[in-house]
Order: structure tokens, then sequence, then C-alpha cells
């Protein structure tokens, strides 16, 4: 049975979840990303928690400058402030339209797709890569609970996309206002905070 399309509904006044609102049906985004731009338009080359290896676009984001910061401290293993100290990273910030998306820190949402937020913030994604072709077939981004930090949530986006400047408007689905809001290191005292995997897979560190 095909699941209908979902309005985003925002989080209850005071969560930490809740949508940063720049505008009437907009909200900010943010992610680190040491690339030119914070899009690309080619199938992902990397499995993510919503996506396979060669499945189209799948843009992740946060939804508070903390989670995308706890998100590269995850995401390198870094430990300690003194390793925060070797990090120089640009934060990016977005305005994406609410619209149609799917909020699954949302019980009925929850329900309808199989994803509970243990589901959505577990190590193992075959559960989130299983869905996300009928999630991707439903809305044009997913929120979820963030893996990283508690009590914050992420954003996925499909989709081919394009940024153009933050002071546009945009008049295409495929093209998304952004900018550098920053340009160093996590705030201090977020590391201790930062929801680590069980089985960190071994990498060097960028940092």
């Amino acid at each position: 049975m095909r699941r209908g399309r979902a309005a985003c509904r925002v989080a209850p006044d005071g969560a930490q979840t809740a949508l940063p609102i720049s505008a009437p049906g907009i909200f900010t985004a943010f992610r680190y990303c040491s690339y030119d731009v914070p899009f690309w338009a080619r199938p992902n080359t990397r499995e993510g928690r919503w996506n396979q290896v060669g499945d189209p676009p799948t843009q992740y984001w946060s939804l508070t400058p903390d989670a995308a910061w706890s998100e590269l401290i995850r995401a390198e293993n870094l430990e300690t402030e003194e390793h925060l100290d070797l990090v120089r990273m640009p934060l990016w910030v977005c305005r994406v339209p609410v619209m149609n998306l799917i909020d699954l820190r949302e019980l009925d949402q929850q329900q309808a797709y199989g994803l509970d937020e243990a589901a959505q913030i577990a190590d193992d994604w075959t559960a989130c890569q299983n869905t996300a072709p009928a999630v991707r077939n439903d809305a044009p981004g997913v929120i979820t609970y963030s893996a990283a930090l508690d009590r914050h949530a992420n954003f996925t986006l499909f989709g081919p996309k394009r940024a153009i400047d933050w002071r546009s408007v945009s008049a295409l689905a495929s093209t998304i206002p952004a900018a550098v809001a920053a340009l160093g290191r996590p705030p201090r005292g977020i590391v201790d905070h930062v929801r680590r995997p069980l089985h960190p897979i071994p990498q060097a560190r960028l940092f």
C-alpha cells in the first residue's frame, strides 16, 4: 500500500528538535562540508544512512549547528578538545521549504514507515536504507532523530540540488539558498555529549 505524502509538523514548543523557522514555510538546516559547494547532483559514491552506493543524490543536513558539528565529531572519531583544536571546517547553512516533508519524529509516521527512534539512530543503517525508496518516492526529504546528538534532529534531502546565493529566492525545486555560516572548530563542551557508535569503523582522521 502506498503511503500518503506527509506535511511536515513541527515538534512541540521548547523541544530542541523543533524546526528553526526562518520565514513562513521555510526552515534552516546546517552541515559541515569541505567542498566549495554543499550540494551535489550526481549519484552517491558512498553509502549513507538513507542511500546505497549509486542511489540518486542524497544530501545530509542537521536542524541545529550543534547537531551538524556532532556529526563531524562522530564521523571522524574526535575525542578531545585538543582534537577539535585541529579542526578548521566550513559550516554551511541553507533554507529549505517545509512543505511535504516526512517527519519521522512523529509517531504516526514512524508507524507508517516502520522506523521507530531506535531504528533511526542505529549503527546498522539497513532498516533506513531498505525504507529509503518508499520515503524518497513519497517526499522530497525526511526529518529524523540525530544519531550523533540526543534531542536534536537531522534532515535528509533527496534529489540533485544546486546552491544559490543566500539572499536569493529559489524559483526551482533544484535550487536552494545557502551560505557558509562559520569557519572553524566545533564549540567547546559539545564533544562530551556526542553519541558514539558502538563499533566505530577504523579510519585515518582528517584532522
